[in-house]
């Protein structure tokens, strides 16, 4: 597997490693070049990650911006030298346009691969630290969905070199502190957590917090994607209809909505402090149920949206924090208002305990 992905790198592409500073292509090897493995990349920006730093070095004005905006919810790291390469080029002439093409992804060892139709692919060395991605215009040009499907998943195969966990939840705070809510597909984790942040508390994250370990325990870093409601969450927020734009991946619809940026974004990182599990159309009463039981660490397991491989211990070492916390299942009804207002009494039961413990450490 590593070395077909290897060849494709060799063959398709641009290879991994970016020309030093001062270094170029001469003529010979640009016109030689039919798969534009030498297509120049001029524009530079030092991207602020999740307390880390990505250099990205592209071809495209637009795409530079369109990166340095996405990537402003997180705070600068202006003296932070880069952790990882980003070399991201885009196609012009390509026929492809939305709506996106289905995404097949690998991995081997220190490899990952994703490719979205024949010539969108993005390629990670995670020894090296260096990825390359190629997308074409048209794709490009569809900005919610060059957001995600194509960027989220280049930051989750990285986000493992960098010595974060991605997590697959839904994330809303009152101050730094954080309610991590969890469950399968379609149990109104978005929606939920939407009308929770309308009721006072902050909607942190949608699809995905991203975790790490420091000396005082678990510090989560907000996704960047916008917001994804399903169709049938505008028949209980009609208002969203105005505010969203429809968006269709594979057999899915979704309505995507940008986030709206928040003091407490641009302040980084929060603390989880406790978990809920969603389970609707469990319960016509609500119920809300404190999780003890010995499966929960395995549970927790199945919510890592990328399963890296054994040398980065902190996956196993985050879920073992995670299973530390006051963990929760809430079984409602049909409609995610039912759930929203628990989000803020388990805040209020668990925060204020965890920062209170926080200020005298």
């Amino acid at each position: 597997m590593k070395r077909m992905v290897a060849a494709l790198q060799d063959e398709t592409a641009v290879g991994a490693k970016a020309v030093p500073s001062g270094e170029s292509r001469t003529p010979r090897q640009i016109v030689n070049d039919p798969m534009r493995r030498f297509a120049p990349c001029p524009h530079v920006a030092h991207l602020p990650a999740a307390g880390r730093t990505v250099r990205l070095e592209t071809n495209s004005l637009k795409l530079l911006e369109h990166m340095v905006e996405l990537f402003a919810c997180y705070p600068t790291t202006p003296h932070q030298s880069p952790e990882f390469l980003w070399r991201l080029v885009v196609e012009s002439g390509s026929s492809c346009k939305p709506p996106w093409p289905r995404r097949s992804t690998f991995s081997e060892e220190g490899t990952r691969f994703a490719q979205l139709g024949q010539r969108n692919f993005l390629a990670v060395d995670l020894d090296a630290r260096e990825a390359t991605g190629f997308v074409s215009e048209g794709l490009f040009e569809d900005a919610h969905g060059f957001t995600s499907p194509f960027i989220d998943t280049l930051f989750y195969m990285t986000v493992g070199a960098l010595g974060l966990v991605p997590l697959t939840a839904a994330c809303v705070l009152s101050g730094a502190n954080a309610l991590l809510v969890l469950g399968a597909p379609n149990q109104g984790k978005t929606t939920a957590s939407y009308l929770a942040a309308r009721n006072g508390l902050t909607l942190y994250s949608d699809q995905s917090v991203f975790l790490e370990i420091v000396k005082n325990g678990l510090r989560a870093w907000p996704d960047f994607v916008p917001l994804a409601f399903r169709p049938d969450t505008l028949y209980y927020l009609p208002e969203l209809k105005s505010r969203t734009r429809a968006f269709s991946y594979c057999d899915f619809s979704f309505y995507y909505m940008p986030k709206e940026r928040t003091d407490t974004v641009q302040l980084g990182y929060a603390t989880p402090t406790c978990c809920v599990v969603l389970e609707r159309e469990a319960s016509s009463v609500a119920r809300l149920d404190a999780l003890a039981s010995p499966d929960w660490p395995r549970r927790l397991s199945e919510y890592v949206a990328f399963k890296d491989d054994c040398r980065f211990e902190e996956q196993q070492q985050v879920v073992g924090a995670l299973a530390r916390l006051p963990a929760y299942r809430l079984a409602y009804d049909r409609n995610p208002a039912t759930a929203a207002p628990f989000f803020q009494v388990l805040l209020n039961k668990h925060g204020r305990h965890n920062l209170s413990k926080n200020e005298g450490s």
